[in-house]
């Protein structure tokens, strides 16, 4: 009796995992695609409505997924150059995970700003939202027209990492961790320290956490031909990102280049004395924007030297 229950039991589920797969099938060859064109761009000018946003094409494939290409942003007075930009997107869902998991998994892979990101992303119903994690290779900052334009910097790099997390359906709050590091990377300085007018430096590596608008920040590292430099602390996240508050501390460890265009000899005499081998300490405060940096029984020094160079 058991073994025939278990065998109208195995019946059952094939003929079920053959009406699921017969289903998706279907809606994949009926989707109308402009429809889903049309809602995309609703939906990406409803949730970014500082920029206007244009999908170029739309297609579906059995075997690859949907893939969308030329996802682009533009400012209101600049329809010229993007500020965002998506050469193709690729969504795939995984039906044998789904089955097995029994939970919708998708996949997915972008092409943006010269790199790759991609990973996953599964449905855990309404109460758990979405899972997602995945990994990010060679995106330059560089062609990130956005950041640039929002902080007003000069930005360059190569960023690459991994990340996963969650997102809550109800609440649209969430969880997030991340490994991330730039390389052979460049930022402007609104004003600049010891006539330095911007930061080159090697590498740049992070350990991110986030959770209620706390971003915490661990293990930061920076190698830099001026410093060598490692940090941590927090960002208050605002929906306006540059104007998301810091909260960072650390040591830095000077090189000579550090102080290569000081012109003060006794005031740069009396830096090296006072450092000698030990560490100078800094903190960064303020907004993404406009932050301040401090570099405590230094900043008097290094302020007689900016106001000395002017």
């Amino acid at each position: 009796m058991l073994r025939k229950a278990c065998k109208g039991l195995v019946a059952i589920t094939g003929y079920l995992c053959y009406a699921l797969v017969l289903l998706v099938l279907l809606l994949w060859l009926l989707l109308p695609k402009e429809a889903v064109k049309r809602s995309l761009v609703q939906y990406l000018n409803g949730t970014y409505p500082q920029l206007r946003w244009q999908v170029q094409s739309l297609n579906l494939h059995i075997s690859e997924g949907v893939t969308l290409r030329g996802i682009e942003g533009y400012e209101v007075q600049d329809t010229k150059r993007p500020q965002v930009r998506v050469d193709f997107l690729t969504l795939r869902p995984d039906i044998a995970a789904s089955l097995k998991t029994k939970r919708l998994q998708v996949e997915y892979r972008m092409v943006v700003a010269q790199g790759v990101i991609a990973g996953t992303v599964q449905w855990d119903g309404w109460n758990k939202g979405l899972e997602f994690k995945g990994s990010m290779q060679g995106v330059q900052l560089a062609e990130c027209a956005v950041l640039s334009r929002k902080l007003e910097r000069d930005l360059q790099g190569t960023a690459s990492g991994t990340f996963r997390g969650t997102v809550l359906a109800t609440s649209g709050a969430g969880e997030m961790e991340a490994n991330l590091s730039v390389d052979h990377g460049r930022l402007g300085l609104k004003r600049p320290v010891l006539n330095q007018r911007f930061l080159p430096f090697v590498r740049a590596t992070v350990a991110l956490s986030g959770r209620g608008g706390v971003l915490q920040l661990e293990q930061g590292a920076v190698d830099s031909e001026l410093f060598n430099a490692q940090f941590s602390g927090a960002i208050m996240v605002n929906r306006n990102f540059v104007m998301s508050l810091l909260d960072i501390r650390g040591t830095m460890q000077p090189r000579p280049a550090l102080f290569k265009d000081v012109d003060n000899p006794s005031i740069l005499k009396v830096i090296r004395t006072q450092l000698k081998d030990s560490n100078v300490v800094f903190r960064v405060s303020g907004d993404l924007y406009n932050p301040g940096i401090y570099f405590e029984e230094f900043t008097q020094l290094f302020q007689s030297l900016e106001t000395e160079s002017k």
